[in-house]
């Protein structure tokens, strides 16, 4: 069996807002595949606010997303749909409707 060896793919993280809009910051990273170079990304991620989201792209003129992280923030988020988004003590509401917590995610979008 032969041994992958590294690529280099380009990332983009924003961090939650601290404390009116996100901080974006960008790169390239080195690995084996996009879900190794996107969980390379999400461990060594630093930020006071912590981190919403995160993609990692093909280094090419397309630039394709080919993987990408969601905190539990913005997986709700997501979850949530268009409408009226607020945030409470409890959770976030859409359209004064609370929407249920969900769990980080990782997601492979397209192969490299």
């Amino acid at each position: 069996m032969q041994e992958k060896t590294n690529k280099i793919f380009q990332y983009v993280v924003n961090s939650n807002a601290a404390p009116f809009f996100s901080d974006t910051d960008s790169g390239f990273i080195e690995a084996k595949d996009p879900m190794e170079a996107l969980e390379k990304i999400v461990k060594d991620y630093k930020h006071p606010a912590g981190l919403f989201s995160a993609v990692v792209k093909e280094p090419s003129p397309e630039n394709p997303v080919l993987a990408r992280y969601l905190s539990a923030r913005a997986a709700t988020q997501e979850a949530g749909g268009t409408g009226w988004h607020e945030r409470k003590k409890d959770g976030l509401y859409v359209n004064d409707k609370k929407i249920p917590e969900q769990n980080e995610m990782y997601e492979l979008v397209k192969d490299d």
